[in-house]
């Protein structure tokens, strides 16, 4: 029922409300198909970035900045199942997409900041970050390096992103944003165990953004 009542909303151009608390999935060397599938569980909304999508039956949206990424995996995404958007005019027009651009003209698109606006403008309460490592310390993505044709991390774009989730956390001083990756050298977000996050939201009191809040108000 609830991906039928999805799909007609995105056939008729109505961007479909998150839950409260939502998942941002980043595509980090620390993310697992165990944690995935464990997140996916709790029925929360699940905005996966680039290629995380992969390692979901379901999830509310994927967010993909750049019209390179399109180009080289847009083909293999499936129809009509979730939202699909970009930060890229050209690829919202090319692959059909859902154009959010959240930083002005000039700035580089960090995909994973991006991706917590769509959840702030979803109405997202509470947002929880899975696989955003923002670190090289353990590799590039979970799924290697990406084909030649696209950029991978650097050192240099890893600072920038690191001033770009501190931007995010201003624009979005009402959104509660908990990091929940199992590695990750982002400090501007309250840290929280990913297993407490699970367990609290699969539990009685599930989907209560204030319980999540009390827990990582304990670990600050």
């Amino acid at each position: 029922m609830l991906a039928w009542r999805l799909n007609l909303q995105l056939r008729m151009n109505i961007p479909p409300r998150a839950t409260r608390t939502v998942f941002c999935v980043g595509s980090g060397p620390s993310l697992t198909r165990e944690d995935c599938a464990a997140i996916e569980k709790t029925g929360c909304s699940i905005i996966a970035v680039n290629n995380s999508w992969q390692m979901f039956d379901d999830i509310y949206a994927l967010y993909a900045g750049d019209l390179s990424w399109w180009k080289q995996y847009g083909s293999t995404i499936p129809g009509g199942r979730f939202r699909k958007v970009t930060a890229n005019m050209a690829a919202a027009k090319s692959f059909s997409l859902e154009y959010r651009r959240y930083c002005g003209p000039a700035e580089g698109v960090n995909s994973g900041a991006q991706a917590i606006s769509l959840a702030a403008e979803s109405g997202a309460e509470v947002v929880v970050l899975v696989g955003y490592d923002c670190s090289l310390q353990n590799g590039l993505h979970w799924h290697g390096a990406h084909p030649q044709a696209l950029r991978n991390p650097t050192q240099v774009s890893i600072s920038k992103w690191q001033q770009q989730f501190l931007d995010t956390r201003k624009k979005h001083a009402d959104l509660h944003i908990l990091n929940a990756s199992r590695s990750s050298a982002i400090q501007c977000f309250p840290r929280i165990n990913l297993e407490a996050v699970i367990a609290l939201l699969s539990s009685a009191v599930a989907q209560a953004p204030q319980t999540l809040l009390r827990r990582a108000e304990c670990r600050l």
